[in-house]
């Protein structure tokens, strides 16, 4: 699939065209940033198959995207709304110890969603996403960055009426996850997937919402073996629950706080583990200069259940255990121009399980809304 436009980048095209029909634009941001990072982590002994590794390193970044959303069609029971995010980011990469990096990064998702209003017995939701990521001269660690893949995930979702001041939902999907493994890294294709879920919801309150949920999850890896002749191929099962908190008194004060745990079991005894999350976002107005702060930070853990001499993950897989803190100043520099200026960490496990990477970034992104109304 390399070198093919994917389903979230043909989608996107198709998006910035239908106003041309008569369609009404919801949102359109243009967004150009640049970065400086470092990167460092004991990993020299852990990353084995690449050899070019090394302790510590640093990336000069840019970066462009768009993003949108269109109503397609707005009716009095009936709503179809599409939306797309394109983006390229380019690093220029020092401190390896063979040659210096310059990976060029890729990605773009398209959302397609009809949302059907069933009377008074609640409403209905069903949407189509695709994801599309290419990375060209992929690093090896510590500058982690995720594998290219296509992805495609189904979903339908329907919502209850609200008894006694509760909302209860319940939603479905699938998904195939195709994973592009780059010349010397076969193993990404390990990665590849197909999943199916389902979850149950109940929220209440408006002004601040809490919602409790619980999900099912059910994935195969079609090209991973569990090492038993008699069920060949791997097969995770994953329980989640989890709660949030949302209270939002303006568009510009807003606070979210969630919890998550999580067990994953599988018939391959080296992805068993136990994990949780834990995450909050502030955004709230300065009274000086008009500005603004954002504050997001996300706690991640996972402890294995079963302990393995050799590498329980494969390149990419590891993206699923990282905390990220950063905080980001903003202000409105023109009617539809804003500028901010972010700080962020993260600390994210690498292909070895218990062993993590640490990464350092400051940023300045302008973002550019057109007069599309």
């Amino acid at each position: 699939m390399r070198g093919r436009w994917a389903p979230a980048g043909l989608l996107g095209l198709f998006l910035a065209a239908v106003p041309a029909a008569g369609q009404q634009w919801l949102d359109l941001v243009v967004t150009a940033g640049v970065s400086g990072e470092s990167y460092d982590g004991n990993l020299a002994s852990v990353t084995v198959p690449v050899v070019d590794s090394a302790n510590a390193v640093g990336a000069a970044v840019g970066e462009f995207g768009v993003r949108g959303s269109i109503s397609l069609l707005e009716g009095t029971n009936t709503s179809v709304v599409g939306s797309f995010d394109l983006g390229m980011r380019q690093f220029l990469a020092s401190g390896f110890e063979v040659r210096d990096y310059s990976p060029r990064e890729r990605s773009g998702r398209g959302r397609l969603q009809w949302i059907q209003r069933v009377g008074p017995v609640g409403t209905l939701q069903l949407s189509v996403d695709g994801w599309r990521r290419a990375i060209n001269d992929r690093p090896p660690m510590p500058l982690f960055l995720q594998p290219g893949y296509t992805r495609v995930m189904g979903m339908g979702r329907f919502t209850f009426p609200t008894v006694d001041g509760v909302t209860f939902d319940l939603s479905a999907d699938a998904e195939i996850a195709d994973y592009e493994a780059p010349s010397g890294l076969g193993q990404i294709d390990l990665l590849d997937r197909e999943a199916r879920g389902i979850e149950v919801g109940a929220s209440w309150g408006q002004a601040w919402l809490v919602r409790f949920f619980g999900s099912f999850r059910h994935v195969d890896y079609t090209e991973q073996t569990s090492f038993d002749p008699d069920d060949p191929y791997r097969r995770d099962q994953t329980l989640t629950v989890g709660g949030e908190w949302i209270f939002a008194q303006s568009a510009a004060f807003r606070a979210e706080v969630g919890l998550e745990g999580i067990v994953n079991r599988s018939n391959s005894r080296r992805p068993e583990y136990d994990a949780f999350s834990a995450r909050a976002l502030v955004g709230v107005p300065l009274p000086w200069w008009g500005l603004g702060v954002n504050a997001y930070a996300v706690v991640a853990g996972k402890s294995y259940v079963s302990e393995t001499p050799f590498a329980r993950l494969v390149p990419g897989e590891e993206a699923d255990n990282a905390s990220v803190v950063y905080f980001d100043v903003n202000r409105e520099m023109a009617p539809n121009l804003d500028a901010s200026v972010r700080f962020g960490y993260t600390r994210g496990e690498t292909n070895i399980g218990d062993a993590y990477f640490q990464r350092y970034g400051m940023s300045f992104f302008l973002n550019y809304r057109p007069r599309i109304r």
